[in-house]
């Protein structure tokens, strides 16, 4: 309430609160007064080693700031706050997890279209594969998104807030109106896409349609592949086409959404043929 953060951020923390407590609950501790600075550590460092550490430092934002939310309105004496501490995270360090063309191809193909689920979700996958679309912004797509006389998708994006502008391509043109005059079943939402089951209404904020991307991976023979198995897999690999393609960095940002460019640089590690034009010979190494 103090920091105005959104639905989804109230819930997320919610579920890492619930997940610490039942930590506490594993290791003997049933009383907010008897946690101790090294039990917090512990939690820290010990408990959450199998995530990937951005997920381990949201960990550590959550608790830490929970214990200080809790000092501040006696419920606890003192303030462990700090006891929480973040995970060291060095920026750009890892690497974009892509798909080939054909990948991409092979899972837009496998989709059912004469079925009014596999027009959603055909959609769905159609507009994080061409725009990078996050999930949010999938979810919340509504019919008065969509400027067809001026073939243009003009949203504002959830997780920013900031506009977006997108040219609506004629593919993903096709497949929004066959989901909308043979798929999608009556409701008083304005959102496109809807769940199919009574009541038919948007997905949950917390709801990434994981189901809908991983049907596509096992039809696609790829359910076993490593590295992410979400829609997010479909942005990054068109983020990594585009510069490929030699698409400049803010070009590539302004499609994707991206706030600062830093966001998007994590893509040049990729483009290998690029580097190797920056490259340092042996020869000029030794020299």
């Amino acid at each position: 309430s103090h920091r105005g953060v959104s639905e989804k951020t109230v819930s997320k923390r919610a579920f890492q609160l619930d997940v610490f407590t039942r930590y506490l609950e594993r290791v003997g501790v049933t009383a907010w007064n008897d946690v101790k600075a090294s039990t917090i550590r512990a939690f820290i460092t010990n408990q959450l080693t199998e995530i990937k550490p951005p997920t381990r430092l949201s960990y550590a934002g959550t608790v830490r700031g929970f214990h200080r939310w809790a000092f501040m309105e006696a419920v606890l004496e003192r303030d462990l706050s700090n006891a929480a501490t973040p995970v060291r995270q060095y920026r750009l360090a890892g690497l974009p997890d892509i798909l080939s063309d054909d990948e991409v191809k092979a899972l837009l193909q496998t989709v059912d279209r004469t079925t009014p689920i596999g027009k959603r979700d055909y959609g769905v996958l159609l507009l994080a594969a061409r725009y990078g679309m996050r999930p949010s912004d999938i979810r919340q797509l509504s019919l008065d998104h969509i400027k067809w006389r001026r073939r243009e998708i003009a949203m504002r994006q959830s997780k920013t807030g900031r506009p977006l502008l997108l040219p609506l391509l004629n593919d993903v043109s096709d497949a929004l109106i066959d989901y909308l005059r043979d798929g999608r079943p009556e409701t008083g939402f304005r959102n496109i896409f809807v769940r199919h089951l009574a009541p038919h209404e948007p997905f949950s904020p917390n709801n990434n349609m994981p189901g809908i991307f991983r049907d596509a991976l096992r039809r696609a023979g790829m359910e076993n592949r490593c590295g992410r198995k979400g829609l997010y897999l479909l942005r990054h690999t068109l983020a990594t086409r585009m510069l490929s393609a030699g698409n400049s960095i803010k070009t590539i940002g302004d499609v994707l959404g991206h706030v600062n460019l830093d966001s998007t640089l994590i893509y040049t590690k990729v483009d290998l043929a690029a580097l190797r034009t920056v490259a340092l010979s042996i020869e000029e190494m030794l020299k």
